[in-house]
Order: structure tokens, then C-alpha cells, then sequence
């Protein structure tokens, strides 16, 4: 009978509710690797950062933050203001003058034209300053202010995607002004040449610069740090400029085993990014080319071919006599060497290294595929030649942006939404703290107003917990809210592979350009009938 009676109560009586299941395990990246969801950046709080950055480099984020996300309505009321069709056009056109990779292109054609020393400092001003803004963006992870409500104006299709502070554009169209600017004080050129030139440097320099306010892709702070960045950089390059383009010519072999080691070094030094950001491409390009050009300056300074010029050795002869024909020969030639290298060399690389990082178990970064989840690359596209001359989006008219193209705009996104409502929340809280402390120094001679005060202290201090309650409840659903969206996003916006070989395969590629173009190509201009080393005097 008590077993009946057991059984028969037990309906009444619901099932305890199933365990919650494990949280999936952290990892160190976003990137889905054979179906493993590895993301990280985007779908956690603030604290995703602070626990996984180093206290100084943590606290610098945190100071800065706040100044990035308060300019953001400004921006705003800019575009709002000013925005034409045509300018839209023009500084999206005009921001290619700044991107790092156009100066790779058109440096070469320096050297090929005689004017070495001065194309040996304009390498060391741009590549530089594109490393350091590329080191600092990696370092300290501060986005780029948000849209909405700004639109961001671009025709490239992943600038948007890095870090924001400082600007590359900036601090590349600041140092490269000056340079421009002090070579032209020290020439014997005309006063009406020299203030045409200025009004032309300042219009370059004014259309990327504000440029970017315009476009929606820096704030001020941002700028502030480029143009730091980009005066320090040519401050040093020409204090120095002899004895830095003396020690590149120089038959000593120390400064280029220096430059090249110390390349390597900078290159690993380059800080791992809590979100997937390009940056770190351009830093390792720029680096590389610096160590290509280097070693190459010196060698052709020792060939039969160099000339000196002012005292400064490894100049590539060039004389007009040649001829119009030929003077263009040069630059096609020249280039199509340095488009072949890239496709050739990208391609041996790729099916070289991927068994060597496998066999030797060697480390990846960050949001790179390791060697270890894929086969082979031989079917990995190399990317259009040249990559920043890209025709198809200087004639594209769809320029604008609105709303998150990255998972770390998706994440910036819900942390302002956290901030604004732990601000919320902090001034209830205080308020009510305000209200407590009233209530328990209020004078309570009589019982009753004794009992009055213990009723609204503990009515208050419920209201506390609730709000604390309250808080976290809205942290959850923010939470919950952020995954979905980054689900949603992964799932619309698939990310591009990027794999863990691809730092080797650029730092050799664009290293070999630096050396082809400062050294190969010049000599075989003498060997096809280009060159201009038998018209010297």
C-alpha cells in the first residue's frame, strides 16, 4: 500500500531540470577550422580583453577607449554636414595616395630613373612608419568608431576591417609631406616652382588627412597619433639622412646582417591581436621590403654598374638619351619582373612550407589556420597582380558602409550598449546609496520614527539587489544578444582563410621585391639592351 501510494504521489511531483551543458572550451581565435567554432573576440565582455592583454598594455586600452567612442557623434554631425557625391568620391579616391601598398609599387620605378638616394630615405620613411602604426594598432586593439551612426566611405574591402588608432594614412601622408618638403627647400628649384609644389603637398596632405574624418574610418585621436607618428618618423630619417644611406652602401656586411636579423625580430615582436585584424600584413610587408632593399643597395653599390652621386654610392645610372621608347621599356619590364616574382615565389612557397611547419611542429599566430588542419595549398589563389591596383573598385560607385563589416565592430557594437547601461544602472545604484546613508543619519528619538527608518532602510536595500539583479540580467541577455548577432554575421560574412605560413611566404615575397627592384633589375637593364652605364662620361 505504500508503494502505491508513493507511485501514485509522484506524478505530482516534476522532474528535477537536465544539468546545463559545459561551456565550450576558450580558444585563441575566431577562425572555424573543420567545423570547430574557434572564436573568442566579440561574443564575451570587456573583460575578454583585460584578462587576456598585460596589465600596462590593458590599462593603455582602457584609457583610450573612452576618447575614441566620445568623438563618434562629431564624426557624425561631419558627414551630416558636409557630405557630397563628389567629395564622397574624392576622398575615397584620394585615401589610395596614403595606403602603404602604393608606395611599394611606385618605388621601385625611383630606382630605375637615377634618383636612388632619394627613393632609399622614401623606403625608410613610408615602410617604417607603416610598421610602427601597424605594431601600435596590434597593441593596443581600439576600434574604429562605429557605424551607424557614422557611414563609413571606402573602395577598399578590408581596411575597415583593422584596428583604428593610429592611422596608417595619416602618419604615411605626414611623413612622406615633410620628406617631399625637404628635399624641395635644398633644391635649385624656382620660387614659383617651389610654392606651386608646397600648395600641391598641402592639398595631398590635407585630402587624406581629413579624408579620413570625412570617410568615417578615423576619429581625431586616431589622426593625433598618425601625425605623431609620421613627424617622428621623418624627424629621424632626415637628421640622419647621409649616414643612413651611407651605412645602406656601406661594404661592411654588419649593418646588413644587423638590419636583416633585427627585421626578423621586429616581425615576431609584432603583438598577437584579440580580434582577427589584417594589420599585422602590412607591418610584416613593409618590414620586409626594408629588409630586401638593405642588402641589395649594398651589393649594387659594389657592382660595375652603380655610379656616385654628391659623394653617395649605389645610384642606378639613367640618361634620357635612351629614348622615350626604351625609358618606358624600363618600367614595364621592371614591373613585369616584380609581378612575376610575387606569383612564382607565393606560389613554390605555398607548396613548399605547409609539410615543413607540419613535419617540424612549428608555432602559428593568433587567428591562423595551423598547418596541422590542412592538406596542401595548391589551389590557394595569390591574389590579383598588382593587389592595391585594383581597377574594378576605383570604378566601383558603391562606396558606402553602414553597419558592422567585422566581428570587431559586432563586439564594439554591444560594448557600448554594456557601458551605457552599466552607467545607467550605476546611477541608480547611487542614487539609492544617496537616499540609504539620508535615511540612517535621520534623528530617531521616538520608536516610531525608529521603526519608520529600519522599514525604509531595508524597502531600499531590496531595491538595491534588485537593481544589482537587474544589471546582471541585462550583462546576460547582452550576452546572449552578442552571440546570435556574431552567429548571424559569421554566417552572412564568411571570414577569409589566413594561414599560418602566410607571414614567411610575405616577409620572402616582398623582400625579394625590395632586392629586384634596388638591385636585379637594373643590372639586367645592361644585359638587354635597356641600360645606361656605357653613355658615362
Amino acid at each position: 500500500m505504500k508503494e502505491q501510494a508513493t507511485s501514485a504521489t509522484s506524478p505530482s511531483q516534476p522532474p528535477p531540470p537536465p544539468p546545463p551543458p559545459p561551456p565550450p572550451p576558450r580558444t585563441n581565435s575566431f577562425i572555424v577550422v573543420n567545423g570547430v567554432d574557434d572564436r573568442d573576440a566579440g561574443i564575451y565582455s570587456d573583460n575578454f580583453y583585460s584578462q587576456r592583454m598585460s596589465p600596462l598594455r590593458s590599462a593603455l586600452r582602457r584609457r583610450m577607449l573612452p576618447w575614441i567612442r566620445s568623438e563618434t557623434k562629431d564624426l557624425a554631425a561631419l558627414q551630416e554636414r558636409w557630405r557630397t557625391p563628389f567629395l564622397d568620391s574624392y576622398f575615397t579616391l584620394t585615401a589610395f595616395a596614403g595606403h602603404p601598398l602604393f608606395f611599394v609599387c611606385i618605388l621601385p620605378i625611383m630606382f630605375w630613373y637615377g634618383h636612388s638616394v632619394f627613393a632609399r630615405g622614401f623606403v625608410n620613411v613610408a615602410c617604417i612608419g607603416v610598421f610602427v602604426t601597424s605594431w601600435v594598432k596590434d597593441y593596443l586593439c581600439l576600434p574604429r568608431p562605429l557605424s551607424p551612426p557614422l557611414v563609413r566611405l571606402s573602395r577598399s574591402k578590408r581596411v575597415h576591417l583593422e584596428y583604428g588608432f593610429p592611422s596608417t594614412h595619416t602618419s604615411n601622408a605626414t611623413s612622406i609631406a615633410l620628406y617631399l618638403l625637404s628635399y624641395l627647400f635644398i633644391s635649385d628649384w624656382s620660387t614659383t616652382a617651389k610654392v606651386l609644389s608646397v600648395c600641391g603637398l598641402a592639398i595631398y596632405l590635407f585630402s587624406v588627412v581629413f579624408g579620413r574624418l570625412y570617410c568615417g574610418m578615423h576619429t581625431k585621436t586616431d589622426i593625433l597619433g598618425g601625425t605623431v607618428i609620421g613627424i617622428a618618423v621623418w624627424g629621424v630619417q632626415w637628421s640622419f639622412h647621409d649616414t643612413i644611406d651611407a651605412l645602406m652602401t656601406d661594404a661592411s656586411w654588419k649593418v646588413v646582417s644587423l638590419v636583416v636579423l633585427g627585421g626578423i625580430v621586429l616581425i615576431q615582436s609584432i603583438p598577437e591581436t584579440m580580434d582577427s585584424c589584417p594589420c599585422v600584413d602590412d607591418g610584416v610587408t613593409t618590414m620586409a621590403v626594408i629588409m630586401g632593399i638593405f642588402p641589395a643597395s649594398q651589393h649594387f653599390a659594389l657592382s660595375n654598374y652603380s655610379v656616385s652621386v654628391n659623394g653617395h654610392h649605389g645610384v642606378v645610372h639613367y640618361d634620357p638619351t635612351i629614348g622615350l621608347p626604351k625609358s618606358i621599356l624600363r618600367f614595364v619590364f621592371g614591373l613585369a619582373v616584380v609581378f612575376t616574382w610575387r606569383m612564382v615565389a607565393k606560389k613554390l612557397l605555398y607548396i613548399i612550407l605547409p609539410p615543413l611547419y607540419r613535419y617540424f611542429n612549428l608555432p602559428s599566430r593568433t587567428h591562423f589556420v595551423p598547418a596541422k588542419t590542412y592538406g596542401n595549398l595548391l589551389r590557394q589563389p595569390i591574389g590579383r597582380v598588382p593587389s592595391v591596383m585594383d581597377l574594378q573598385a576605383l570604378a566601383d560607385s558603391s562606396i558606402e558602409i553602414v553597419g558592422p563589416q567585422s566581428t570587431m565592430d559586432i563586439h564594439e557594437q554591444f560594448s557600448q550598449s554594456r557601458s551605457s547601461k552599466r552607467s545607467s544602472m550605476q546611477s541608480l545604484r547611487e542614487q539609492a546609496m544617496d537616499e540609504k546613508e539620508h535615511f540612517g543619519l535621520r534623528p530617531g528619538k521616538a520608536r516610531q520614527d525608529q521603526q519608520q527608518a529600519c522599514s525604509e532602510k531595508e524597502a531600499l536595500a531590496r531595491s538595491l539587489e534588485a537593481i544589482d539583479g537587474d544589471g546582471a540580467k541585462l550583462e546576460n541577455d547582452l550576452d546572449e544578444s552578442e552571440r546570435i548577432a556574431m552567429e548571424k554575421f559569421e554566417a552572412e560574412h564568411p571570414g577569409w582563410a589566413r594561414f599560418d605560413v602566410d607571414i614567411v611566404i610575405k616577409t620572402v615575397v616582398y623582400a625579394g621585391i625590395g632586392w629586384l627592384a634596388v638591385d636585379t633589375i637594373p643590372t639586367m637593364f645592361e644585359y638587354i639592351g635597356l641600360g645606361t652605364s656605357h653613355l658615362r662620361s
